[in-house]
């Protein structure tokens, strides 16, 4: 019985812990589709007022570096549910949406390195848009492809 009572407290808190984990936050992480980026660009063009020109840009992964542009990427950042203003870059959440559906994401590769150093290396910008921009932008011009994929473009 004894055995029984000690084996019931050492495996609750070692299945709580293993629950807060690092790493396991990104399990509720839903990847998304083409179909989502393509509503996420109209709503935030829309929410920031880019211009025509500007959206004929941003289909073609141009994203140049003034206000609207730092605003409509954090946008679209947070519809994907990997950014939030207060809190910056849910690395772990980029990783799972760059490598794709059903995929086995290793949080200790060279890909998640690279994010945590884009989003660490611009977290102290002056504003949401800008952090959102230079990190996004860092990750962008190193691994554009591994973007695209992700989206299925």
């Amino acid at each position: 019985m004894k055995f029984l009572l000690v084996l019931v407290l050492v495996l609750i808190p070692a299945c709580v812990w293993a629950h807060h984990e690092p790493g396991h936050h990104d399990m509720s992480y839903v990847v998304k589709t083409h179909d989502d980026l393509v509503t996420y660009r109209h709503f935030c063009a829309e929410k920031v007022h880019a211009s025509a020109e500007l959206v004929e840009q941003y289909k073609k992964w141009q994203y140049p570096d003034d206000a609207v542009t730092r605003c409509y990427l954090e946008c679209v950042f947070e519809k994907f549910g990997f950014y939030e203003p207060e809190h910056g870059f849910d690395v772990h959440k980029v990783h799972v949406q760059l490598s794709g559906p059903g995929s086995t994401v290793d949080h200790s590769d060279e890909t998640h390195q690279k994010i945590v150093h884009c989003a660490e290396t611009h977290s102290k910008e002056a504003d949401s848009c800008s952090r959102a921009y230079h990190a996004g932008m860092c990750f962008m011009n190193a691994n554009l492809r591994l973007v695209q994929h992700s989206v299925q473009v």
